[in-house]
């Protein structure tokens, strides 16, 4: 008989090398565990940051302070400074009005006895170093034995190093080789030189800086709205896409290399005085995209004196009672180019970091279980989005993937297979807005989305003809199960009363388990309903939150048979909502 054990193929060895925050090593961690089986981290050493001393300081300071530049540079220090201050007050007011806690997601800061107890439950070493060149560290990368080593956020490596892995090392790179080797932050040099788009670039670590063979590489588009952030996002997610992928290439024996050509130009970190400079410059040729209030702001002042009273009473009332409503919102597409119904990605990150200082922010799955059986003790909400644009794929999960935020994604089945554009884009005259494709419908799945159905082909659903309800509400769940999984919500297109006709209904309940409106509304545990209600997702801050807090929005009478009879209930259901009046 064959011993089992000693045929099976050894794991793929890997030691990553980083200074990184514990939070990025984290994630890419948790990325290869995920995405590459046959892969085995071994070893992560990871070097602490080294910060000047402050006696180097005051020196650095003392010989700067005689130019203006870095004295201008200095005053922005102190503004931003205070603008921060500010809006420390500001949040805890809102807290005080939301009777929210400080930290309604709790506190996700991750440090090194996290990334510690990440590594012990993969079965990885973890070497935390003040020198990453140090004896101490050279042996530690050598008792593991890697084959392959990923620089993961360093200083230039020294060969002694880098070299230890049986294939080498190697470094993902935010910018086109040769073009663009060297520092600075990600699409800087880029945006100044007026390109269309960055590179991202999986290569070899040799001696010389970013010149070794390419082993993956991709771009990304320059968009109208793009900016350093929203580049520095897209980069990061897409870097993570092609490590995977390179590292497969190398536990698969597959690697293709292609040895840099040309000169190429080397650039340095700009001094922080020399970046803001640089940043102005930007500012002022790329103005991006305004905030698109859809009221006066005027009026949105006086909505929120004349409220304020209220909403303080009610939501510590609603705390007390452990009673708040839980409020789904929905959204469309994240792009940096002009759509009706788009947020650039910079702005959408605000809104989610704004959200998650505010408000408790669950899964689709966690809201319904809170609406329909919870005890809500604050402020609480989901995100959902809508149609399956194409664009999403990289700019949400670049916003999802930096937050932590959970997601729901409603797909519209028969454009994610043909590739079609959708028809209400071209009815607006908006093109160039492809769906998504099944594989990154699949690879969000992997990334924790929860993939509902929204029809086969966004269809209006205010309709009777019960054939035409099965093949777009029954069959696109169908078309799901085959691809991705089993999908348990589902949202109406459109989503308005006149959208969903009793059949629909009827058809959308006897086959998923979660029916979803675009009506607005909040849900409550104390209501019985056969739709959960969405509100659609403002473009402004402002907005957000009076939307949030019912001041906005007024969804009307709802049609009787979008409501559950209190006669349908099971007997304890029943008893449940008598007693509670």
């Amino acid at each position: 008989m064959v011993d089992e054990s000693k045929t099976a193929a050894k794991p793929f060895r890997l030691v990553i090398f980083s200074s990184m925050p514990p939070r990025n090593v984290a994630r890419i961690i948790a990325r290869i565990q995920r995405d590459l089986p046959e892969v085995e981290i071994v070893g992560v050493l990871y070097e602490r940051v080294r910060h000047k001393t402050l006696r180097q300081r005051v020196t650095i300071w003392r010989k700067k302070m005689i130019r203006p530049l870095y004295a201008r540079y200095i005053a922005h220090r102190i503004w931003n400074a205070l603008g921060r201050s500010f809006s420390s007050v500001l949040d805890g007011i809102l807290r005080l009005f939301h009777a929210a806690p400080k930290f309604p997601n709790g506190d996700k800061t991750l440090g090194f006895d996290d990334l510690e107890q990440i590594s012990k439950s993969i079965g990885c070493k973890l070497l935390i170093t003040g020198d990453i060149h140090s004896n101490e560290a050279l042996d530690f990368v050598r008792r593991e034995g890697p084959d392959l080593g990923l620089v993961f956020g360093t200083r230039i490596l020294k060969p002694a190093l880098y070299e230890i892995p049986k294939l080498g090392s190697i470094n993902i790179h935010k910018r086109k080789v040769p073009d663009y080797r060297g520092g600075g932050p990600v699409g800087l040099w880029e945006l100044l030189d007026d390109q269309k788009e960055i590179g991202v670039t999986v290569h070899r670590v040799e001696a010389q800086v970013d010149v070794g063979a390419v082993i993956r590489a991709t771009t990304i588009p320059i968009e109208p709205f793009d900016d350093l952030e929203s580049l520095a996002l897209k980069a990061d997610v897409v870097g993570a896409d092609l490590i995977v992928a390179a590292i497969g290439d190398f536990a698969r024996g597959t690697v293709s290399e292609k040895v840099q050509t040309g000169a190429g130009k080397l650039f340095k970190n700009p001094a922080p005085e020399e970046l803001l400079q640089m940043k102005k410059r930007l500012a002022v040729r790329r103005r991006g995209c305004p905030p698109l209030y859809l009221r006066p702001r005027w009026k949105l002042l006086a909505k929120s004196i004349l409220h304020a009273p209220r909403l303080v009473v009610k939501n510590w009332k609603h705390r007390q009672q452990k009673d708040f409503p839980v409020i789904i919102l929905y959204h469309h597409l994240v792009a940096d180019r002009p759509h009706r119904f788009g947020a650039p990605t910079s702005g959408f990150l605000r809104q989610v970091n704004y959200l998650l200082r505010h408000y408790r922010v669950v899964s689709l799955a966690e809201a319904i279980e809170l609406a329909r059986h919870g005890e809500v003790a604050m402020p609480t909400i989901s995100i959902t989005f809508d149609d399956g644009y194409a664009d999403n794929f990289v700019n949400l999960r670049a916003v999802s993937e930096a937050t932590g935020v959970p997601i729901a994604y409603f797909v519209a089945t028969e454009y994610i297979s043909n590739g079609h554009e959708f028809a209400h884009d071209e009815r607006a005259g908006e093109h160039g807005f492809a769906p998504n494709t099944w594989e990154q419908i699949k690879l969000l799945k992997r990334c924790g989305y929860d993939i509902g159905s929204h029809t086969r082909n966004h269809a209006d659903c205010g309709v009777s003809d019960r054939e035409f309800l099965h093949n777009e509400i029954v069959l696109s769940g169908q078309d799901i199960a085959k691809r991705v999984g089993p999908a348990r919500h589902f949202s109406f297109p459109f989503g308005m009363p006149r959208n969903i006709s009793p059949e629909a209904l009827e058809t959308a309940c006897t086959t998923y388990e979660n029916v979803f409106s675009a009506y607005g509304g909040e849900n409550r545990s104390l209501d019985r309903f056969r739709v959960l209600k969405r509100w659609s997702f403002p473009r402004t801050i402002w907005e957000l939150e009076l939307q949030l807090n019912s001041v906005l929005n007024s969804t009307g009478e709802e049609p009787t048979y979008l409501r559950v009879r209190v006669e349908d209930l099971p007997p304890t259901e029943r008893e449940t909502l008598s007693r509670a009046g």
